[in-house]
């Protein structure tokens, strides 16, 4: 019974062994299988073509967004360059003070003119050290370089 089972077994073996190579040698192809080939290569073209062409834009648009960037960075750079050589240009400025203004006025007129960043500190300065009371009327020719000790001594013709 054992050999006779082994038998049929090999028998079912060696006809499938037939079968195969009968049907992979021997067969015609058929119109599907060419169809079906034939459409599949046009897809990995169609699909090779698109990645290239979505790969190109991206490199496009990495590209765009690089020089963008750049610009941006150059303006900003001029930007503060222009700033920095605003900043140190020498402002000239003739204060004219009239009798009887307070000292108060003459800070917030330096202020505006941008001889001085803040009026307040300066008119602390004076009353610190003592030179609101000798602050005289008059044409004055100041600059930003100058400090408030200089500035103060100017107008109260301690020069």
């Amino acid at each position: 019974m054992k050999n006779n089972l082994r038998m049929v077994a090999l028998g079912l073996l060696i006809s499938a062994a037939v079968l195969f190579v009968f049907s992979q040698f021997f067969s015609p192809d058929t119109d599907a299988a060419t169809t079906k080939e034939k459409t599949a290569t046009t897809q990995e073209a169609g699909n090779n073509t698109t990645w290239k062409q979505k790969y190109e834009k991206l490199l496009a648009k990495q590209e765009l967004e690089k020089n963008e960037a750049a610009e941006k960075e150059r303006q900003e750079t001029t930007a503060k360059a222009d700033a920095e050589k605003k900043k140190n240009e020498v402002k000239k400025y003739t204060l004219i003070i009239q009798k009887g203004d307070p000292t108060s006025k003459v800070s917030q007129n330096l202020q505006e003119n941008g001889i001085i960043p803040v009026a307040k500190n300066f008119d602390n300065y004076l009353k610190q050290n003592d030179y609101e009371k000798y602050i005289r009327d008059g044409k004055y020719e100041l600059t930003s370089k100058m400090t408030f000790e200089q500035i103060a001594k100017k107008l109260s013709h301690q020069n």
